[in-house]
């Protein structure tokens, strides 16, 4: 009731919103009469902040596979399900996984990984600085964000460590929860995944066995990522409304 209030014209609510996906946008579009005075501003990143790719060479299907993951141990982000798809993976498959991030469930999720005798394949790092996040995703062969929709009802937006990743052409598996599908295409700029641990560790395999899928879609989502999620046009589209807003108030 409180952003129905606040979107409605009759009651004076907002000159406008903004909200940074489509996802969202749709929701509060539908909660107001006037759906255009709601604006999608995709926040997008700073590529200045940001170093040039490396220039990838195109791993051999038998070298060790490099697998990383970034966020908060916490239930949305799914890493439950990762660590029991890692343990789904074939004993013969050279794979090692990192994971940097904090959360409340740390200790639990090493605990599981424990439990399935797959520790020693696995490098938590912690919380890290944005510098040494980006060295770890230069250095891997694939990012896995396992999103999921907590029982809370708590959800990812678009993650901005998708984006991120992509910056350095570092191929994406994640999955089809929220804005997720805004940025990556299954098939065209990453993968999209079931969450369930089978359906995780057939998507990695499958990158690891096709050495030119990953290299394939890091480039289109890099493409992507520069033509549609900076933050120039996010900017130019606030400019536009606050300058119409003053306009209009004289």
């Amino acid at each position: 009731w409180e952003l129905r209030e606040k979107l409605d014209p009759a009651s004076h609510g907002a000159a406008f919103g903004a909200t940074c996906t489509d996802f969202n946008a749709q929701h509060l579009r539908s909660l107001t009469t006037a759906p255009d005075r709601i604006d999608l501003v995709y926040h997008g990143l700073d590529l200045a902040r940001f170093p040039e790719p490396p220039t990838r060479v195109q791993r051999a299907k038998s070298d060790p596979f490099q697998m990383m993951s970034v966020g908060r141990m916490v239930e949305k982000k799914g890493f439950d399900n990762l660590i029991d798809a890692l343990a789904l993976l074939p004993n013969e498959f050279d794979w090692h996984w990192t994971h940097i991030g904090g959360g409340d469930l740390s200790e639990p999720m090493k605990a599981r990984a424990e439990t399935h005798g797959i520790n020693d394949r696995i490098t938590w790092r912690g919380a890290c600085d944005q510098p040494e996040v980006i060295a770890a995703m230069r250095a891997a062969d694939l990012f896995v964000l396992p999103s999921r929709i907590a029982k809370d009802g708590d959800r990812d937006g678009l993650p901005n460590v998708l984006m991120e990743a992509a910056s350095q052409k570092l191929p994406l598996l994640s999955t089809p929860v929220s804005a997720i599908p805004e940025f990556i295409t299954s098939g065209t700029t990453g993968v999209l995944s079931d969450d369930a641990p089978a359906a995780l560790a057939e998507a990695m395999q499958r990158f690891a066995e096709d050495p030119s899928l990953g290299p394939r879609l890091a480039e289109a989502a890099h493409d992507r990522l520069h033509a549609e999620f900076t933050m120039a046009p996010g900017i130019r589209q606030l400019h536009k409304r606050l300058t119409a807003m003053l306009a209009q108030g004289g």
